[in-house]
Parts: structure tokens; C-alpha cells; sequence
């Protein structure tokens, strides 16, 4: 960010002269306000080598002005040079002793040190010789959460609110923490005692409907979004939460007509035009999920999941082949997405490309061994094949990595059949009906014939019965 952004222009004038006055190699004369307001330029620009140059410059020119070892400290803590920054700090309490931002930079050199006692102490320091106590709370907090050190910062925000009960930021912050915290009933504590202070709040209404969302209740995230629209009824952002709430509760038709409001308000952007097109997918209307996936995959060619999404409006309309291409694109932007690598072996499978299959099967194996889908897909492919052995090799294997996934058990049971080996096939009917009893029927989905087979039948029956014994 340049540091226009920040500060005005006669810094930018004096930014402007200093790098002339460095490119002549001559020595212009500026006041030490003027070299803090240059430093200031570039530490806000993320220049720190020339704002620390620039220190050099106004040290050179002021070489007992403390200011210069503060600004030297403070860019020593964000390179994360802990000890340089001490001992900058320490030359300036020589001279001044009481000044609040230097404890404030030595609390945070604490900090980061996990010297947590003693930064508050220097806290404290800061708090006791400051004239802006808010303003000093606020830094105080800002540092803790910086540090992540959430439960911290929250006390001082809710100093602050008790001092100032009517300071909206506060409210926003010790909201924040505590929903990094994961502490969502403790958000809306703070969200709606916001709001009991300005109900036409329209930020507190939309933050209440995310913590809401965060909390899994889509309805009442659904209500805090209306109320906010009801207050501005062009805050896109909250439409466009309160569609993938709709879309939470497979409300997909008025999830559509939120979305088409967002792009209407917005003029559309990638995400917006793939969610609707997500939407349209799950009401079957292909071609309309088709449109708007193309839409968002052209205005951002990046977006993996639009051109996920066209291969699969490509699959339902059963034309594999250009699914496939989509397929693909999708998995060479995101190479690591299971769910994209899982679609993709399988659409191979289904054209007849083996090989790639598997290999796609073998890369998932390997990316997350205790992912279930890729070991029984990949042994399904074998045992299409007719390798029945090695079906169950890949099975047994996989049992490896979780011995209590009764799919695994019930697969072996289809594919130890085929081999004809009876006994085993029975015993690892059994272990899959006791760790789960109904999901037996997926053996069935695979060789319908195996329920014609009576020790089968017997033995389900006999778990069925145990069953319904154990129920009260």
C-alpha cells in the first residue's frame, strides 16, 4: 500500500525532496518532525530498509532525538528482532523515562518474547503515563491479538466498553475474539448489546447473522441478514450471506433470487455467478448451471470450482468426455482437492482410461492414507477388472490405516466371495454388522446376488434379531 494512503501531502513533499536530495547526493535541511513523518511514509509502505535509512538520516542530523530509537525499535519488532529492538528502547527511556509508546513497544518485545507477566507490567507503565487512556487500551489490545493472545486482549476491549459503553469498535473486537475463540454464544452477547445501543446498526445486524452462520443456525442468521436489509436493502454483502444460508437449508430457489439481486446491486463477480450456478445444478436445471459456471470460469479463469462445476453440468447430461477436459482444468489449479481428484479417477474409469484411474487412486492413497473413498474406489476398479485379489489386497491394506471402517469389512465380503473364499467373507460380515448394522445393504448395491446366498441372510438375520433384542 503506497503511503499516500496514510498521511498527506506535505509528507508527501518532503518524502518527494529526501529521495531527490539522496539521488544528488547533497544534504537538504529538515526538522525532526518532518524526518519522523518520511520514516512514517516508508514504514507504512512496507519499506523498511529505506525508513531505516531514513532513521540514520535524522539520527545523523538529531543524534540524541529519541524519536528516532522508537521508530527504530518499532521496525526492529516487526522484523521480529526482538533483542536490537531492546536495546534501542532502552537508550530511549534514558530520556525519556515516562513516555507511554515506549513501554507499549517494550509490552510487545515481552510478548513476542512469551513474557507475558512482564509485558503486562510494561502495559500497565504505559497506561499509568498515557493522556489518551482509550487510544492506549485500544493498542494494548491490538498488540494481544496480534500475538494471539485473544483471551488478553479481550479484558482490555472490555475495559474499554465499560469506559466508553457506547464505542462501537469495541463491541466489533471483543466480538472477533471471541469468535476466533470459537465462543459464538460470547459473540452475540457483544453483537447484540451493539445493537440494543443502535438498532439500525447495519454491521452489527450482518456480523450477528455470520456468528449465527458459524454457529450452524441458518434461519436465524437468515432473520439477521433481513433485518439489515430491511436497514439497507443495498448491503450486498449480507444478500450474498443470506443466499449461502438459503443454500445451507437446500432453499435453492430463494437462494437463486438473492444471488441474481447480488449481481444486479454488484454487476457479478466469479463467486457469486458459481454459487448461483451451484444452485441451479441442485434444481436440475443444467444448462442454466452450465451458463453461469462459464461465466464466473471466464471472469476468473483461476477459479477451480467454475470449471469443477461446468464438468459436472457436463457428467449429468452424460457427456463424459467433455466433463473430463473440465475435470481436469479444475485439478491442475488445485492439484491437492480430494473431491476434485476423487470425480476425475472416477470419469476416467468410466471411459475406459484404467490406468489413469488408478494412478490418480494411488497419488490420493498416498496425499491422505485414512481417506476411505479412494481405497474402495480404486478396488472396485480392480475387481471390475476381474482382480479379485488384488481388490481385497487394497482393502486389507487400507484396514491398515483404519481397522474400524465397517465399509471396508463389507466390501471384502463381496470381493472374498468372488474368490470363493467363504469363511473369511463371513467373518468380516460380521465384524462390518457389528460396528454398524444397517449399512450392510452397500454389499447389496454391489453384487445384488449375494443376497440370494443363505448364510449370508442367516447371519444378517441373526444380527437383526440382536438388534431388536437391545432395544429398550
Amino acid at each position: 500500500m503506497d503511503g499516500n494512503d496514510f498521511l498527506g501531502e506535505e509528507v508527501t513533499s518532503n518524502v518527494q525532496r529526501y529521495e531527490k536530495m539522496q539521488r544528488n547526493k547533497t544534504k537538504d535541511y529538515f526538522d525532526a518532525d518532518a524526518i519522523e513523518g518520511i520514516i512514517d511514509f516508508y514504514i507504512q509502505a512496507d519499506k523498511l530498509k529505506k525508513a531505516i535509512e531514513a532513521i540514520a538520516f535524522g539520527q545523523e542530523m538529531y543524534p540524541l532525538n529519541p524519536a528516532f530509537w522508537l521508530k527504530l525499535a518499532e521496525i526492529y519488532v516487526q522484523m521480529e528482532k526482538y533483542e536490537e529492538a531492546l536495546l534501542e528502547l532502552d537508550k530511549a527511556e534514558l530520556y525519556e523515562p515516562f513516555n507511554p509508546e515506549l513501554f507499549l513497544l517494550k509490552g510487545e518485545v515481552c510478548l513476542n518474547q512469551k513474557n507475558i507477566t512482564e509485558a503486562e507490567e510494561y502495559f500497565e507503565k504505559a497506561l499509568l503515563h498515557t493522556d489518551e487512556r482509550l487510544d492506549m487500551l485500544f493498542e494494548i489490545a491490538y498488540v494481544f491479538e496480534d500475538c494471539d493472545e485473544y483471551e488478553k486482549a479481550i479484558i482490555y476491549f472490555k475495559l474499554i466498553v465499560k469506559e466508553e459503553p457506547e464505542l462501537e469498535q469495541a463491541y466489533y473486537e471483543l466480538a472477533h475474539c471471541f469468535d476466533l475463540l470459537e465462543k459464538f454464544d460470547q459473540s452475540l452477547i457483544y453483537l447484540n448489546a451493539l445493537i440494543d445501543i443502535d438498532p439500525y446498526n447495519t454491521g452489527a445486524w450482518y456480523n450477528l447473522g455470520v456468528t449465527y452462520g458459524k454457529m450452524n443456525q441458518h434461519q436465524k442468521a437468515i432473520d439477521a441478514f433481513d433485518y439489515c436489509l430491511a436497514i439497507d436493502e443495498e448491503y450486498s454483502v449480507a444478500r450474498f450471506n443470506k443466499a449461502n444460508a438459503l443454500v445451507e437449508l437446500d432453499r435453492f430457489e430463494d437462494a437463486v433470487l438473492e444471488y441474481l439481486a447480488v449481481i444486479k446491486i454488484e454487476g457479478g463477480d466469479s463467486i457469486s455467478f458459481c454459487n448461483l450456478g451451484g444452485c441451479y445444478e441442485r434444481l436440475n436445471h443444467i444448462a442454466l448451471a452450465r451458463e453461469q459456471y462459464k461465466k464466473a470460469a471466464q471472469l476468473n479463469p483461476n477459479l477451480a470450482e467454475a470449471w469443477f462445476g461446468i464438468g459436472l453440468t457436463y457428467e449429468k447430461d452424460n457427456l463424459p468426455k467433455d466433463a473430463l477436459q473440465h475435470f481436469k482444468r479444475a485439478v491442475l489449479l488445485e492439484p491437492e482437492n480430494p473431491e476434485y481428484l476423487l470425480v476425475l479417477a472416477e470419469c476416467e474409469f468410466r471411459l475406459g482410461y484404467i490406468k489413469d484411474a488408478e494412478d490418480i487412486y494411488a497419488r490420493l492413497t498416498e496425499m491422505d492414507p485414512g481417506m476411505m473413498e479412494p481405497w474402495l474406489d480404486w478396488s472396485f476398479v480392480k475387481f471390475s477388472e476381474g482382480y479379485f485379489d488384488e481388490a481385497v489386497e487394497l482393502v486389507l491394506e487400507a484396514l491398515q490405516y483404519d481397522d474400524t471402517c465397517h465399509q471396508y469389512h463389507y466390501r471384502l465380503v463381496v470381493y472374498l466371495y468372488e474368490l470363493g473364499k467363504t469363511k473369511e467373507a463371513l467373518k468380516h460380515l460380521e465384524t462390518g454388522l457389528t460396528q454398524h448394522f444397517a449399512d450392510h445393504l452397500l454389499m447389496f448395491e454391489i453384487a445384488p446376488k449375494l443376497i440370494q446366498i443363505q448364510e449370508i441372510t442367516d447371519t444378517i438375520d441373526s444380527y437383526r434379531t440382536q438388534q431388536n433384542q437391545l432395544k429398550p
